[in-house]
């Protein structure tokens, strides 16, 4: 019986080889039926422009400035030759009042919320008081050298 189990099992293997041995195709036919495929599709595709440059740095900078509007140009000359002569930005002062006490006058100024008595000669942040007067005040702007006047209203 033993013998009876093994000649079944080997004509059963028999059997599977020989089906399966017959539906294969050698491996040298599949390869050429493959690259003659791969010779008649032609896309139009140019694969030179697919290989990368000689250099070693990338073909484009993910962090460069890019510019989506329309392009800006350049300055015209002339304009960057005419320089404009700085000039003191206005004064920083309103006239507050005036207080006379004892032959003596004072003369109050506001610079934001801050009250100040301003005399001839006093500095003020960048500001001197050259001169008050019955009808105005006279600071120069230190940086610059200028000189402004506050009417007295």
């Amino acid at each position: 019986m033993k013998k009876r189990r093994i000649g079944i099992t080997l004509g059963a293997v028999v059997l599977v080889v020989g089906v399966v041995a017959g539906r294969e195709r050698p491996a040298i036919d599949l390869i050429q039926q493959k690259t003659t495929q791969v010779a008649r599709a032609d896309d139009g595709i140019d694969l030179e422009k697919l290989k990368r440059g000689d250099s070693t740095m990338p073909q484009n900078d993910p962090f460069a400035q890019k510019n989506f509007g329309a392009e800006q140009r350049p300055a015209a000359p002339q304009a960057a030759a005419r320089v404009e002569k700085p000039t003191a930005p206005p004064l920083p002062f309103r006239y507050f009042g005036r207080l006379t006490e004892k032959g003596r006058t004072e003369v109050y100024v506001m610079r934001g919320d801050e009250l100040l008595a301003v005399a001839a000669g006093q500095n003020i942040g960048e500001y001197r008081v050259d001169k008050v007067s019955d009808s105005s005040i006279a600071f120069t702007y230190l940086p610059l050298k200028t000189t402004q006047t506050l009417e007295l209203q």
